[in-house]
């Protein structure tokens, strides 16, 4: 999202520590807290006895694990037993171990396996652990309580088999699978549980008992939560459900249509319930609805500059058919002029592929003039992961120059996977961003006083890559890592500015000025620790954002004449502190970024106002 910045300039001073010697008293002192030889001294006792104790227990022996009696290969129970190992001393953490490896032995065969253990004492602590387990179990046989048909089906799916080793873990995944497989067919109320079981003599037997129950057809999809979006529109991203039997893999993929609708800040599927008849059912959603409709604005003077700012005004979900459009304006200055339009369509003849169509127009003072519209379309390939395409078409026209007018035929691709807890405010999860473009290009040169105006062709690629991870340190803060790496490759050595990658500014480096960079290819890194203030999103940071830039710039003679080209690498910083506050009906985000080596007055302030209706 572009933002508008402004300078300002204010004085920093702080307090002023002074260490200095007062003669006569022998002593050093800071602002007026005095600190005695005889103090300095039991400190630095205090200090030698720490270290000594801490190197003690750092060159202490290692936790040993003594382990007798273990039925199966003796490295799967040093391996379930080694937290336990790494814990000397703690009951509690031994008393968990041994029950998990109980569980372990048990799932085995080993039903009657019991495990006791203790610690010896300290300098040299060793964890012994007996195991008893017993006699190893085998199924005797599984009977099935249930109708001939509904026997045959439950019996394909149960994995164990007589003789085998009694393992109540693959017992437990064979009623699972069983009643999976039911509920695919569309037995939506299958049921299939233990009702007996024996052991005796090394042999276990089973009794289950179950039924299908009738054929299930969906009677009704209901979503609740709605209030903008209409019923229809919904209804049409669930598909049609309504009349046929009941699919766990069509339920599936409608709640992820209903996520890729893009309305809805959360969708939730509650399940099937029941209705007067046993044979219908009604699936159940339950949605959440943002506050669509934003706007945002700042306008400043800058002298001879004029009027700036920035007016972004963002429409979604119109008329509650899910449809969206967005206008923005945005002027950095007497001839910097942006303008953008799009228009979203969710859905496309009832498909879950949503597209975009979009038109900018940009005004760079008098160096050049950039008009791009296109299209371009996603597809959700699972829950958090989509497929980008599009075309657009771009026409530069420059006053002066050796490139009179450019037409340009872009075509992307991008592959995206998304598995953030929020688009606009994560604490946990991922982003991943992968794209790339193919680009041909057909340039008219100027006409001179020795040639006729010429045309040109040229193709170039590139590619970008976007990667965000985001952790939560505790309850109320977080640490937040973007990194984002982009690269123009083209059969011209010296790329034209529209070309290049605009760096610098609150949406890139901050404590930069906007743009201040042109790269044929860059990488970026932005770092912040995020600090939690309530749970409406309020939020303060501190953050460091690195960049390496890199360009190919021609090099010129005497005459002013090109006469080869040379490769520049740059790096830089940005440092600085962020807040965000909640507004009325909105939020207000303020960052202060600097570069190292410049003085406080020459940092950068980015303001942003977000507000929603």
């Amino acid at each position: 999202m572009k933002e508008w910045r402004k300078r300002v300039a204010s004085r920093a001073g702080g307090p002023l520590v002074r260490w200095h010697h007062a003669s006569g008293a022998k002593r050093l002192a800071c602002g007026g807290c005095g600190t005695t030889a005889r103090t300095r001294l039991a400190a630095g006792l205090l200090v030698c006895t720490a270290l000594l104790f801490f190197a003690t227990n750092a060159l202490a022996a290692p936790a040993r694990l003594a382990l007798s009696g273990w039925p199966g290969i003796a490295r799967e129970g040093d391996a379930v037993l080694q937290p336990a190992v790494r814990s000397p001393g703690d009951s509690l953490a031994l008393s968990r171990v041994l029950g998990d490896a109980a569980a372990v032995l048990q799932d085995q065969g080993w039903l009657d396996a019991r495990l006791t253990g203790d610690w010896t004492p300290a300098p040299d602590p060793v964890l012994s652990v007996r195991v008893m387990p017993g006699v190893r179990y085998h199924w005797a046989g599984i009977a099935l309580d249930a109708a001939p048909g509904d026997s045959s089906v439950f019996a394909a799916a149960l994995a164990p088999a007589s003789g085998a080793v009694a393992s109540p873990g693959a017992l437990r995944t064979g009623i699972e699978r069983a009643v999976r497989d039911a509920e695919a067919a569309g037995y939506a109320w299958a049921q299939l549980g233990v009702s007996a079981w024996t052991q005796d003599s090394g042999v276990v037997r089973v009794r289950l008992r179950g039924t299908r129950g009738p054929r299930v057809q969906v009677s009704q999809a209901r979503i609740d939560g709605l209030s903008t979006t209409r019923e229809d529109v919904a209804q049409r991203a669930v598909g049609r459900l309504v009349g046929r039997p009941f699919d766990p893999l069509a339920i599936r993929a409608s709640t992820q249509r209903l996520e890729q609708l893009g309305v809805f800040s959360r969708v939730e599927y509650l399940g099937l319930a029941g209705g007067g008849d046993w044979q219908q059912g009604i699936v159940r959603w339950r949605v959440s609805e943002p506050r669509y409709n934003t706007f945002e604005g700042a306008v400043g003077v800058q002298g001879a500059a004029g009027v700036t700012g920035l007016a972004h005004l963002e429409l979604g979900n119109l008329a509650g058919t899910a449809r969206a459009m967005g206008l923005t304006w945005q002027s950095r200055g007497k001839g910097l002029t942006d303008f953008s339009a799009r228009y979203g369509e969710p859905l496309v003849m009832g498909l879950p592929v949503k597209l975009e169509l979009a038109l900018a127009q940009q005004i760079q003072d008098t160096l050049y003039s950039r008009f791009r519209y296109g299209a371009k379309g996603r597809v959700a390939l699972s829950a958090g992961q989509r497929f980008e395409a599009g075309f657009e078409e771009e026409r530069v026209v420059q006053p002066h120059g050796a490139v009179q007018e450019a037409d340009l035929q872009n075509t992307t691709f991008a592959l995206e996977r998304d598995l953030r807890d929020d688009a606009l405010a994560p604490r946990r999860g991922t982003r991943l961003r992968v794209g790339a473009s193919q680009v041909y290009k057909r340039e008219t040169l100027r006409a001179t006083a020795f040639s006729a105006a010429t045309k040109r062709r040229a193709q170039a690629s590139a590619a970008d890559a976007h990667f965000e991870w985001h952790r939560a340190t505790g309850t109320r803060s977080g640490v937040a890592l973007e990194a984002s790496a982009a690269a123009r490759f083209s059969d011209q050595r010296v790329l034209p500015d529209w070309e290049r990658y605009p760096v610098g500014g609150a949406a890139s480096l901050r404590g930069h000025a906007e743009e201040e960079f042109k790269a044929d290819r860059y990488a970026l890194s932005r770092l912040e620790y995020r600090w939690f203030l309530d749970s409406a999103g309020s939020r303060a940071s501190l953050f460091w954002d690195h960049a390496f830039v890199q360009s190919r710039d021609a090099v010129l003679d005497a005459t002013g004449a090109a006469s080869g080209d040379a490769l520049h690498r740059q790096q830089a910083d940005g440092l600085g502190f962020g807040l965000r506050l909640p507004a009325a009906g909105g939020v207000v985000d303020l960052d202060y970024g600097i570069a190292p080596g410049r003085g406080f007055l020459e940092g950068k302030i980015h303001l942003q106002l977000v507000t929603a209706f």
